[in-house]
C-alpha cells in the first residue's frame, strides 16, 4: 500500500483559490456565488492513502463546488459540519444539513452550492475497494457498482461511528502521525468500509443484516495462531476470514461462538500485551508511550492509556520508567 499524501492550503485570492482547486483531487472547481467579501479565505486539509482520499474544507463565502465528473472509479460522500448545502447529481437534488451526507455514484456530474462560512468533508472512495469490502462481508460476488441511496443519516448508530472515524483519520493525518503506520491504517480503512455499509441503504444491506452461521472450532484456531504468531502485521479481519476460507461476518460469528470475543477485540488485546512487554524493556530516552502505542496498532494514545490503565492497574508511563517509580 502507498504512503498516505497530504495537504494543507489556505488562500485569502479567490482567484488563486480557484486556480489551485483545478489540480485538486477530490475538490476539483470552486465558483463564488457572489463578489468576495473583504475577508475571504479557502482553508483546506486532507489526506490521500490507497483507495481513499479524506478533505474536509471551510469557506467564508458561498460557493458552488464541483467533484469529479465521469469518474469510473470512485464513489464519493459529502457531508457538512456548519451549514448547508444544496446537492445535485443524476437527476437528485438534495438539501444537506448537519447530521445528513449526500452520496455519489462513480458516474455523473457532481455540483454542490454551499452557504457562506461553510464547513464540509468530502471522502472518497474507490470503487473497487468498497465493492472488494462488501464481497468479503457477505462470502459472494455482488452487482459493480453498488447502487447507493443518494444521502445518507448521521445519526444513526451507524452513521455516527462512520463519521467519526472519518474525523479520526483526518485527526491523525500528517507525517509522523497514525496513517504512516500500515498496522494502524489498514484496519482503519477497513473500519471506515465496514461501517459504511452498515450506515448507508444499498440492495445488500438486509443481507448484511441478516444472522449467518457460524462454523466449527478450526477456522478460529487458526486465526489465533496467526493473530499470536504475527500482531506487528496489518492484519484486518478481511485478511483473516480470507486466510480461514471464510466470510468476514462467519468468521466474526465464529469467534463469537467459539470464544466469545471478535477477533479485532482479541488482536487489540495481543497488541496491548506486546506494547506492555515493548515498555518494560526500554529506557525512558529509548521510546515513549505514543510511539509505543502506534507501534502496536493504536491509533489514540489516549485510548491507548486507558486500555493500558485498566488491564495492568497503572500507566504505561510509569511502567516505561521502571520498578523504582511504581
Amino acid at each position: 500500500m502507498a504512503d498516505p499524501q497530504y495537504f494543507t492550503f489556505r488562500e485569502v485570492d479567490p482567484d488563486v483559490a480557484e486556480s489551485v482547486i483545478r489540480d485538486g483531487d477530490v475538490i476539483t472547481s470552486l465558483d463564488l456565488l457572489h463578489r468576495p467579501t473583504p475577508d475571504f479565505s479557502y482553508d483546506a486539509h486532507g489526506v490521500a492513502r490507497g483507495p481513499l482520499s479524506v478533505e474536509e474544507a471551510w469557506y467564508t463565502d458561498g460557493t458552488r463546488l464541483g467533484l469529479p465528473a465521469d469518474d469510473d472509479v470512485g464513489y464519493s460522500i459529502g457531508f457538512p459540519v456548519h451549514g448547508i448545502m444544496h446537492s445535485e447529481h443524476r437527476g437528485v437534488e438534495a438539501d444537506v444539513a448537519p447530521g445528513r451526507a449526500a452520496v455519489y455514484q462513480p458516474v455523473g456530474e457532481i455540483d454542490i452550492t454551499t452557504d457562506p462560512d461553510y464547513d464540509l468533508f468530502v471522502v472518497r472512495i474507490d470503487a473497487g475497494a468498497l465493492e472488494d469490502a462488501l464481497e468479503g462481508r457477505l462470502g459472494h460476488d455482488v452487482q459493480r457498482p453498488l447502487r447507493l441511496a443518494p444521502t445518507m443519516d448521521l445519526n444513526t448508530a451507524a452513521g455516527r461511528v462512520w463519521a467519526g472515524l472519518v474525523r479520526l483519520i483526518l485527526d491523525g493525518g500528517g507525517p509522523g502521525g497514525g496513517l504512516d503506520n500500515p498496522t494502524i491504517a489498514e484496519p482503519m480503512q477497513e473500519s471506515l468500509l465496514a461501517s459504511l455499509l452498515e450506515a448507508i441503504d444499498h440492495p445488500y444491506r438486509e443481507e448484511l443484516e441478516a444472522p449467518v452461521r457460524s462454523w466449527a472450532p478450526g477456522p478460529v484456531r487458526r486465526t489465533v495462531d496467526t493473530i499470536e504468531a504475527f500482531p506487528e502485521r496489518p492484519l484486518t479481519v478481511a485478511d483473516l476470514a480470507r486466510d480461514a476460507g471464510l466470510s468476514v461476518r462467519a468468521l466474526q460469528e465464529s469467534w463469537l461462538r467459539h470464544l466469545g470475543v471478535r477477533p479485532g477485540h482479541y488482536l487489540r488485546q495481543v497488541r496491548l500485551a506486546r506494547a506492555h512487554l515493548d515498555l518494560q524493556d526500554h529506557a525512558p530516552g529509548e521510546t515513549t508511550v505514543v510511539t509505543t502505542a502506534y507501534r502496536w496498532g493504536f491509533a489514540d494514545p489516549v485510548r491507548f492509556v486507558g486500555a493500558y490503565g485498566t488491564r495492568y492497574g497503572l500507566p504505561p508511563s510509569q511502567t516505561l520508567r521502571g520498578p523504582a517509580y511504581a
